[in-house]
């Protein structure tokens, strides 16, 4: 039998380790609800410092909910390159396009405007945000613990 290779990160790499798109699936995944949970945290934060002001200025909730997006990518993205330890920039792309694709759709269903520059601008914070946190999340040391 045909031993597989030992890669640097101690994976193991050849026909056993899957990959094609399927191996792609988990890590997404648990980045989509990382980040779903993440901005809705921080939406409600948002919420509660509005309520505690008493009063809501209509032209700082399209910002802060970009901001909370954002972070909500930005650590999907880290916890979905960190799960995959590599092509961390390509899942936290995919995860900030998947959470803008979800806006925009609910955007429309609401009765948005269909493309505009806002929207643009939304897409390019959001790949930007999941894109920097999959390179980094892929790209800072693993060091695995030992308990004594």
């Amino acid at each position: 039998m045909a031993r597989a290779k030992k890669r640097r990160n101690g994976f193991r790499c050849g026909p056993s380790m899957g990959s094609g798109g399927a191996s792609m699936i988990k890590p997404v995944m648990l980045g989509l609800v990382i980040a779903a949970v993440v901005a809705f945290v921080f939406i409600m934060i948002f919420a509660l410092v509005f309520v505690i002001m008493k009063a809501i200025v209509s032209s700082a909730v399209i910002p802060l909910s970009l901001i909370a997006l954002m972070i909500g990518c930005f650590v999907g993205g880290l916890v979905c390159g960190t799960v995959a330890r590599s092509r961390g920039l390509l899942y936290g792309l995919a995860i900030g396009f998947i959470v803008f694709l979800s806006v925009w759709l609910f955007g429309m269903a609401m009765g948005a405007d269909a493309f505009s520059l806002i929207t643009a601008i939304k897409l390019i914070c959001l790949l930007l945000a999941g894109g920097c946190g999959g390179w980094m999340g892929s790209n800072h040391a693993y060091t695995k613990r030992r308990f004594a």
